[in-house]
C-alpha cells in the first residue's frame, strides 16, 4: 500500500516554504516532516513532496540521496542509534561502546533488531568529542534526536538503553546526562562561555539579568543605559579595528569581509555557519545550546552593520537540541520586540530563520552551505564570485561562524583596544579551544591566542590520560589539519605560529594522540572519513580518497606492499589543490604529515606483511611541459582503480 502524506503534514510543509524568499529552500526541512510521518522516504512520498514544490521527482530524490540523515534506502527501527566512531571518539573508547551495544542488542552495525525497536549504526563526528564515547539516538515517531554521552562503563550504557526502552527518553532532547559539560579557561577572557553554567542560561530572563540586549538596543536607538548610538559603518569599523578573525577555519578578518558588500545592492543576507562538522570541534554547539541569546544579539548587531533584514542560522542536522534552543530563544526575543518589525521600537526590521542541515560535512564550506540552504545538494561553487557579491539567491551575502558572530557584542561593549590586549597583532583576542582525544580533562578552554600547546594540554588538560602513555602527536586545528609531534609542543596556538610549524589553527579542535596509539589506524580512519564525506563533485576527492582508504586498510590489515608509501604520496599530490574547494587539502594534509613524522610505523606495518611482487613503475609527467620529473612511482594496481560509490554520490 502506497503511503500518502496527511493534510496536517502538507500544511506544515507549506508553512515552512513561506519562511524563505524562495520556497525551495524548505526542501530539506519538508523531507524531515515527510520522514517523520512515513518513518522513512519511500519513492511515493518523495514524489508527493516534489509535487508540493513543483519540482521533478528526480530532483527531490537526488537531494535526499546526498544527505545522511534523510533515509531513502529503507525504514529504520523505532530508535536509531548512531555511534560516533571518528578519530576523537575512537581515541576515547568508541570501539568498546560498539562492542557493548552489539552484545546488548544482539545485532551488528548496520542491522535492526528482530522486534524492529533498534537500528544500530556508525556515524561520523557528532560534535561531542570531549564527552566520548557517545551515541546519538533518533526517535522515528517524532524525529527527535538526543545525545547520550560519557558512556565509559557498561553500567552507563545499560542505564542509557534502559531510559530509551522505558519510552521516557525523549521527554526532553537535552544531552544525557543533563548539563553543559566541563569548560574552563583564563578568567579575564572568559567571555563567550561566561554564562553557560548559570541556571536557565538559555532563557531570555537570565540573559537580560546580565545586561543582555542592552548593547544592541543602545547601538540602534542611542543612549540607552549609557550605550551610545553608532552608525552601521562605525560598527564595521570597530570590528575591523579589533581584527576579529573568522573562527570557522580560514581565519579571514570579519570586518574586512563585511566591507566587501557592494554599496546599494539589496536585498542582502547574513548567514551564520553553525554546521560544526569538523572532527575535534564542539564549541559552537555549547553557545547555541546554553547561551543562544548571546548569538542572537551578535546577529542583530551584525545584521544592523551590513544592512540586512534577514538572517539564517544553518545548523548541522545532528544538532537537534541546539536548533530547538535557538528557535525558542528567537521566539522569546521576538515576543520582547527585539526581532521582527520595528525591533527595539526602531524603524529597523530583522527576521532570523533556523535551518537544519541533514548530515553532510561539505556543508561547512560556505558556498556548499549556500547551495544546501537554497534546497540543492551541498556542493561547492567556483569562486569568484564570492558570496559577498553573489551568495544566497545570487544576492550579496555575509557568511560567518557562530563563534565569530558571538564575539561581536563583546568587542562593541569593551572596544577594539580591549580585545587587542590579548594575543598578538596578527591574531588578537581569545579563542575557544576544543581539547579532545587522549587527555585527562577534555573540554572547552577559552584562552588568549598565543597560549602554547603545552600549556593547554598539560596545565589545563592535565596531560595525557592512562590510555595514552606518553604524548605522541597533536592535531591542533581539527582533523583536516596537519599534525605536530611531541617536539613541537611549545608552539603558540595562533594562526601565524602554527603556519610556521607546518599546520594551522583551523577551528581550534585540538586532538591529543598518545604513544600507545597506532598512527596507521589514525590515518586509515581519517581517510575513511574524508572518503565518506566527499561531496562527489570533483574527481580527485571522489576517487582519490577511496584509493587511499583502501591502501591504508590493506596496510593496517597486514597486507601492505613495499610500494604503498610512494603510491600514497603520489595520490595525495594528485588530490591536494585540485578541487573546487579546500576539501582536497583537508583530505590529505593529515596523511602527508603522518607519513612525514611517523613513517617508521608505516614501514614496520608493511615489513610485517607477506612479500608481494614489485609492481612496474612509470615516469610522472608534469602537465605543463610533458617532461618527466625524474621521479618514478608504482603504477596504480588494477584493484585500486575503482571504489564503491559513496552514499552521497
Amino acid at each position: 500500500m502506497l503511503f500518502e502524506l496527511s493534510e496536517q503534514a502538507k500544511a506544515e510543509i507549506r508553512a515552512l516554504m513561506a519562511r524563505y524568499p524562495q520556497p525551495r529552500s524548505a526542501l530539506g526541512m519538508a523531507l524531515y516532516v515527510a520522514q517523520r510521518e512515513a518513518g522513512w522516504l519511500p519513492p511515493e512520498v518523495m514524489d508527493e513532496v516534489a509535487g508540493l514544490f513543483a519540482l521533478e521527482p528526480t530532483e527531490v530524490r537526488a537531494f535526499a540521496s546526498f544527505y545522511d540523515m534523510l533515509h531513502d534506502d529503507g525504514e529504520p527501527g523505532q530508535y536509531q542509534i548512531k555511534i560516533c566512531t571518528n578519530v576523537p571518539c575512537r581515541l576515547r573508547g568508541s570501539a568498546r561502546l560498539v562492542n557493548a551495544l552489539e552484545a546488548r542488542l544482539q545485532v551488528k552495525l548496520g542491522q535492526t533488531t528482530p522486534d524492529g525497536r533498534f537500528t544500530l549504526g556508525p556515524s561520523e563526528c557528532l560534535g561531542s568529542c570531549a564527552t566520548a564515547p557517545m551515541f546519538m539516538c533518533t526517535e522515528k515517531a517524532t524525529g527527535k534526536i538526543r545525545y547520550f554521552e560519557g558512556l565509559e562503563t557498561p553500567e552507563k550504557v545499560e542505564e542509557a538503553l534502559a531510559l530509551i526502552e522505558s519510552g521516557q527518553a525523549f521527554t526532553t532532547t537535552e544531552r544525557w546526562p543533563l548539563g553543559p559539560g566541563r569548560h574552563a579557561g583564563h578568567p579575564d577572557t572568559n567571555q563567550l562561555l561566561a554564562n553557560v553554567d548559570k541556571p536557565d542560561s538559555h532563557k531570555i530572563e537570565t540573559y537580560l539579568a546580565g545586561g543582555g540586549y542592552r548593547l544592541a538596543r543602545g547601538t540602534i536607538l542611542g543612549d540607552v543605559e549609557g550605550v551610545a548610538w553608532r552608525s552601521p559603518q562605525q560598527v564595521i569599523d570597530e570590528v575591523k579595528a579589533a581584527n576579529l578573525r573568522g573562527r570557522g577555519g580560514a581565519g579571514f578578518p570579519a570586518g574586512v569581509k563585511w566591507g566587501f558588500l557592494p554599496a546599494g545592492v539589496y536585498p542582502r543576507y547574513l548567514v551564520v555557519n553553525a554546521d560544526e562538522s569538523e572532527p575535534g570541534t564542539f564549541k559552537d554547539r555549547m553557545i547555541m545550546e546554553y547561551d543562544p541569546h548571546q548569538l542572537i544579539e551578535g546577529i542583530i548587531l551584525a545584521a544592523y552593520a551590513i544592512g540586512t533584514e534577514r538572517a539564517f542560522i544553518y545548523v548541522r542536522g545532528e544538532y537537534y537540541f541546539a536548533a530547538e534552543r535557538l528557535n525558542d530563544a528567537i521566539a522569546e526575543a521576538r515576543a520582547c520586540g527585539f526581532l521582527g518589525d520595528k525591533m527595539f521600537g526602531s524603524g529597523n526590521k530583522l527576521d532570523i530563520v533556523v535551518h537544519r542541515g541533514a548530515g553532510a560535512y561539505e556543508c561547512g564550506e560556505e558556498t556548499a552551505l549556500l547551495s544546501s540552504l537554497e534546497g540543492n545538494r551541498g556542493q561547492p561553487r567556483l569562486k569568484p564570485p564570492f558570496p559577498a557579491v553573489a551568495g544566497l539567491y545570487a544576492r550579496p551575502t555575509i557568511v560567518n561562524n557562530v563563534e565569530t558572530i558571538s564575539n561581536v557584542p563583546h568587542i562593541l561593549r569593551h572596544g577594539a583596544d580591549w580585545y587587542k590586549g590579548w594575543g598578538s597583532a596578527a591574531s588578537p583576542g581569545f579563542r575557544i579551544y576544543c581539547l579532545s582525544g587522549q587527555v585527562k580533562y577534555p573540554g572547552l578552554y577559552e584562552l588568549p591566542h598565543g597560549t602554547t600547546l603545552r600549556d593547554l594540554i598539560y596545565n589545563y588538560g592535565g596531560g595525557p590520560n592512562e590510555a595514552a602513555g606518553e604524548l605522541k602527536a597533536v592535531i591542533p586545528g581539527g582533523l583536516s589539519f596537519q599534525m605536530v609531534d611531541a617536539s613541537q609542543l611549545d608552539v603558540c596556538l595562533d594562526n601565524e605560529s602554527l603556519q610556521k610549524a607546518g599546520t594551522g589553527l583551523g577551528s581550534a579542535g585540538v586532538i591529543v594522540i598518545g604513544q600507545n596509539q597506532s598512527m596507521v589506524e589514525i590515518a586509515q580512519r581519517t581517510l575513511a572519513f574524508f572518503h565518506e564525506e566527499s561531496c562527489g563533485k570533483c574527481t580527485p576527492c571522489r576517487e582519490g580518497t577511496g584509493w587511499l582508504e583502501k591502501i591504508l586498510a590493506r596496510v593496517e590489515a597486514g597486507e601492505g606492499r613495499t610500494e604503498d608509501i610512494a603510491l600514497m604520496l603520489y595520490i595525495t599530490d594528485m588530490i591536494g589543490g585540485k578541487s573546487f574547494c579546500p576539501f582536497s587539502y583537508a583530505a590529505i594534509w593529515g596523511l602527508q604529515s603522518n607519513l612525514a613524522k611517523f613513517r617508521p610505523e608505516f614501514d614496520a606495518a608493511i615489513a610485517a606483511a607477506k612479500e608481494k611482487p614489485v609492481l612496474p613503475v612509470r615516469p610522472i609527467y608534469r602537465p605543463d611541459t610533458g617532461a618527466p620529473t625524474g621521479m618514478t612511482t608504482p603504477s596504480l594496481p588494477a584493484e585500486e582503480k575503482y571504489n564503491e560509490p559513496s552514499r552521497r554520490r
